[in-house]
């Protein structure tokens, strides 16, 4: 009996040793692994950037030479000529080694906030950072400061050449305006992915909203016209948003003109207005004729958003002496394909000569308004200006 109970307890530590030494296999397995994942991965852009920031400076200098390439890729894309570029290096005795110190002046024509998404978007996946960036000049300079999140590689500064005299065209062929409605909730990536578009899109910003003048500044800035989003009253569901009260059928005239006003006041620079929802006052003659009063004397146009067929603004328009246009197709209606209402619109234009439509700042509608831009484009069919559609 004895030696039956000796060899079981022998058998069973033989068990547990060779357990144990299974789960130590493992173990070293699992970290052999760990380690060749973390050898490979210290050999990419990422990881020596990784390698950097905790301390070890020895890919200091191909990191900055990575980066400094991808920065110069994002200003060519942004529209900034090789020739305007200008490198120098100083030493900043808090950093690994001398800083990359890059000028540049981009063309009249192009924007500082193109440049910045542009550049943003080079250095993507690089694990390379804008670190700061700030407005200068009144929007004509930018300085920026780029690297990694412990080091700075690049100082940069930018800044946007002077305009050449050039003459004015008017619109030749079929052509279509696009109108890009519901700026001012938000000042995010998708508004900054919009306003680099070089594409000649109007801005719509509703007023009274956390972010409304800040974007028709950096709208305008960017090269880009902005027209005031009046909020008025639909035929249902209509709610107050912001600082601005809908303009409603019950108001009286001077009550709406003070409403069209105080929205002005919060969306400044616009050069005309369409109307956010509507489908009540814009049928209303008494409520469109106080409209145009303020359009009248603030010398703006509106755009009929034309959210119900028994819409009045032409006539008031007509009536005022304002100049007006109706929009032919909402792009993004939920449910509906954007690119082939963009099709659709290209086919109008080719067929009646002109188009105006309306889309909104939602996510992925800046890449099929890239799109309709470079598929009008080959149909011989040009995006223009809102004004130059209204011949101002």
């Amino acid at each position: 009996m004895a030696g039956r109970r000796a060899k079981k307890k022998t058998t069973r530590r033989k068990k547990r040793a060779g357990a144990g030494l299974g789960r130590l296999a493992l173990v070293l397995a699992a970290a052999a692994i760990v380690f060749f994942a973390m050898v490979k991965y210290a050999d990419t852009p990422r990881g020596r950037i990784l390698i950097l920031d905790l301390g070890f400076d020895r890919y200091y200098a191909e990191i900055q030479s990575g980066l400094g390439e991808l920065i110069v890729k994002g200003a060519a894309e942004a529209g900034m000529p090789a020739a305007a570029i200008a490198l120098s290096t100083e030493d900043d005795p808090g950093q690994p080694g001398p800083v990359a110190r890059i000028k540049g002046e981009l063309p009249a024509e192009r924007s500082l906030l193109q440049l910045n998404v542009a550049i943003d978007r080079a250095l993507g996946g690089s694990g390379g950072r804008v670190r700061k960036c700030v407005e200068k000049q009144g929007g004509r300079l930018i300085e920026m400061e780029i690297g990694t999140r412990r080091t700075v590689t690049h100082r940069c500064v930018f800044r946007i050449g002077r305009k050449t005299s050039r003459e004015k065209s008017g619109p030749t062929g079929p052509v279509i305006a696009v109108i890009v409605d519901d700026f001012g909730y938000f000042n995010n990536r998708l508004v900054r992915e919009f306003l680099a578009l070089e594409v000649p899109f109007t801005v719509s910003v509703i007023p009274g909203l956390k972010h409304s003048e800040k974007i028709c500044r950096q709208a305008r800035e960017a090269g880009k016209e902005v027209i005031c989003h009046l909020p008025m009253e639909p035929e249902k569901d209509g709610s107050d948003q912001g600082d601005i009260p809908l303009v409603r059928t019950e108001m009286s005239g001077r009550e709406i003109e003070k409403i069209v006003e105080k929205a002005l006041e919060s969306t400044p620079g616009v050069i005309g207005m369409n109307n956010h929802m509507g489908s009540k006052a814009t049928a209303d003659m008494r409520v469109m004729n106080s409209v145009m009063k303020v359009c009248r004397r603030k010398r703006l146009f509106f755009v009929d958003s034309y959210t119900t067929s028994k819409s009045v603004t032409a006539e008031a328009a007509e009536k005022a002496g304002v100049k007006t246009l109706r929009n032919d197709l909402f792009l993004d209606n939920r449910g509906e394909d954007v690119r082939e209402n963009m099709r659709k619109i290209i086919s109008i234009a080719s067929r009646r000569g002109k188009v105006t439509a309306i889309m909104h700042v939602r996510r992925g509608n800046a890449d099929h308004l890239r799109w309709l831009a470079e598929e009008a484009e080959r149909e011989g069919v040009r995006i223009i200006r809102l004004s130059d559609m209204m011949g101002s």
